[in-house]
């Protein structure tokens, strides 16, 4: 890989990483509580995170921070495509990473998110190299109405917002590699699931987030679809 491309990868992982810890900041409030904003001029702290686990003792803004920046890194490292491919699957794991962050610290998955997500997903379908938009919209529908059944056959055991998490997941795979990233989710959700029991964490009854699970599962089909 060339140095050019090396620092790009470290630089705009920076950059990200630092955006989807201000987005996990306010996003969550915004749009529910009477004077929530998404401050712009907070945003150019975010790309400090030692100095805000420092402060406030926080250990998410550092770890999300590395890791977007590591994943970036890798996948420039590893990856054989191009760099606009590379650019969609950036966007979609700093997505997908923000997701789950959000849902791990207030069980929520933001419609706000979901929406733009999809139309973006759905609009970058018309590149070459990415599920067309006939296959991703079929693997959004299979996404979506396969976790619909889950949720009205396992009720409380998922939330709407991990339905449309699952169509957007689908929209990104397309079909049928969209089968692959939810079965991955469940299968990383089911072991942490047993995890939390075994380590008494957790009991039947208790709620645990799905949506970071899908979420690692869909990173992990989008790199594999994607390249190969």
């Amino acid at each position: 890989m060339s140095f050019w491309l090396y620092g790009s990868s470290i630089g705009i992982g920076w950059l990200v990483g630092g955006a989807a810890n201000w987005l996990a900041d306010f996003l969550p409030s915004w749009g529910i509580e009477p004077d929530a904003s998404l401050p712009l001029s907070a945003l150019p702290n975010y790309w400090w995170p030692w100095q805000q686990m420092k402060n406030d003792g926080r250990r998410r803004p550092l770890l999300l921070h590395g890791a977007m920046i590591a994943i970036f890194v890798i996948m420039a490292l590893l990856l054989p495509v191009g760099i606009q491919l590379l650019a969609i699957m950036w966007l979609y794991v700093a997505f997908l990473l923000t997701v789950l962050v959000i849902d791990l610290e207030h069980r929520r998955v933001l419609n706000i998110m979901l929406g733009p997500a999809a139309l973006v997903v759905l609009a970058l379908s018309l590149l070459p190299e990415t599920p067309t938009p006939l296959n991703a919209l079929l693997g959004g529908s299979v996404g979506l109405g396969l976790f619909f059944l889950l949720a009205v056959i396992r009720r409380g055991a998922l939330g709407f917002g991990d339905v449309k998490l699952a169509g957007v997941i689908g929209l990104m795979t397309g079909y049928p590699q969209v089968i692959n990233a939810l079965f991955l989710g469940i299968l990383f959700g089911g072991v942490a699931a047993l995890y939390f029991l075994l380590s008494r964490r957790a009991t039947l009854k208790s709620y645990i987030p799905y949506a970071p699970y899908l979420a690692v599962g869909a990173i992990v089909v989008v790199l594999r679809t994607f390249h190969g």
